[in-house]
């Protein structure tokens, strides 16, 4: 580690260290290289000084400035040619809500810090001023502990927690490479598409189809006494209904458990068009899941990648919902338990048969995660909604890539954790900026 401390006395392309820094990178007294900050690059001559206490990196001020290194913190520095990098720099790339960053939930970053080290910058997407490649954003201080506001330069890598549109992305894939990640959006309908092609996968998936209009209702209900439409754009449970079909009426539960009835298909398309809805339903067959007191329950596995790049299983949580809704949601009033636990002491399986569920689960999230990446995405941080039928076929309900909220952990009592799956993402985010780790985190390899 190396402390990088600004000097106006030096000249403005200098920077001074110790005579050991010299033998450590195998450099040499003035010596002409370049000096690199996130994905910005200046040239720069290297001097040696006896006063310079080792740890420590002295940089003009002119280049403290053109780089807009954060004067304080510790840094790791590595050497590529004749270019030393300072880092790692990283950006979350986080949605403003009611107009300011969402500082609350970025302090479980900040608090992976000593982990990390480097820089934490904290922008969304409107902070972006793509022409000079400079972000208006809060860099962390872990000297205050606070968040410092300031103009600063693309990072090197960035996680990405918004919904923001493709351009921007597509400009920072041209700007910083794959050092993005969880940086495209799938919507419900493209994701069940993409996974329909794999057929050890599409085995786990309910029957849906795009709705079009009424009469794909009927047809859905000609196989099936009830179906589920669901935003093809949403989250949270957010809309979800449930059609069921009894004899000349059509009953569409929706908002968790309130009933409305419909005289026929033609009066529930007009209901449908005033939800306004502007991207649409899908269609899916309804699957006998398990539940218990009238309570669903589903479960959300956490997959994410390590400092190594490897994947990881951070943990199984079981999601219950209220009782007589037909979502699970926490945010819907469900409640949350360890996944394992919940298999062994609510569906009352075995250990061994409780373990092998976790496993059967696994296996499908590793399988959904191979497949994303070979169809070129780029996923390091994901979610995966499973749920049991009453003959203990797994089914899957849906992948999270958009910013998986993984706080559904600590609805769990489960802390540890989740501090592991914040602090997996930051490793992972370390290495794509050019600073990997070689030892593995706690979790399933």
């Amino acid at each position: 580690m190396i402390k990088i401390r600004s000097r106006a006395s030096l000249p403005p392309d200098t920077v001074l260290v110790a005579s050991t820094f010299l033998k450590k990178w195998n450099l040499s007294r003035n010596q002409s290289l370049f000096l690199q900050f996130g994905v910005t690059t200046i040239p720069m001559k290297l001097m040696t000084s006896e006063k310079v206490p080792q740890g420590q990196m002295l940089v003009s001020d002119a280049c403290m400035k053109q780089l807009k290194i954060p004067a304080e913190g510790q840094f790791q520095v590595r050497k590529d040619g004749n270019t030393l990098i300072v880092g790692p720099y990283i950006g979350l790339l986080v949605d403003k809500i009611k107009g300011s960053l969402p500082f609350k939930n970025l302090l479980h970053y900040a608090k992976t810090h000593r982990h990390v080290n480097g820089a934490l910058l904290a922008f969304s997407p409107n902070d972006v001023q793509p022409r000079t490649k400079t972000i208006r954003g809060f860099m962390y201080s872990p000297v205050k502990k606070t968040w410092i506001y300031g103009q600063y330069r693309y990072p090197s890598s960035i996680l990405n927690k918004s919904l923001t549109s493709t351009p921007l992305m597509a400009h920072f894939q041209q700007s910083l490479g794959r050092t993005v990640f969880n940086n495209f959006r799938l919507d419900k309908w493209s994701m069940h598409k993409l996974l329909s092609r794999n057929g050890s996968v599409r085995t786990h998936l309910p029957r849906t189809i795009l709705y079009q209009s009424p009469q794909d209702i009927t047809r859905m209900l000609e196989q099936s006494d009830e179906v589920y439409m669901k935003p093809v754009q949403g989250s949270f449970g957010s809309h979800i209904l449930k059609v069921s079909k009894q004899d000349t009426k059509i009953t569409v539960t929706h908002k968790g458990s309130l009933k409305k009835v419909f005289g026929n298909v033609r009066e529930l398309g007009q209901f449908l068009r005033k939800q306004n809805h502007q991207s649409g339903y899908l269609i899916q067959e309804s699957i006998k899941l398990v539940s218990s007191q009238e309570r669903l329950i589903d479960f959300r596995l956490i997959l994410v990648k390590d400092g190594r790049g490897k994947w990881k299983r951070m943990g199984i949580i079981a999601r219950l919902g209220p009782r007589r809704s037909i979502v699970s949601n926490i945010s819907k009033g469900g409640t949350a338990m360890e996944g394992k636990r919940a298999l062994r002491r609510i569906l009352h399986k075995g250990e061994a048969e409780a373990g092998a569920t976790c496993l059967r689960m696994e296996k499908i999230a590793r399988t959904i995660a191979k497949q994303l990446a070979s169809s070129g995405y780029h996923a390091a941080n994901l979610g995966f909604d499973f749920a049991l039928d009453t003959r203990n076929k797994l089914w899957i309900i849906e992948v999270n890539h958009n910013d998986p909220n993984h706080t559904i952990a600590l609805d769990a009592g489960e802390t540890q954790m989740f501090h592991r799956t914040i602090k997996a993402n930051m490793l992972y985010a370390k290495k794509l900026a050019g600073f990997g780790t070689s030892h593995p985190l706690k979790g399933r390899p």
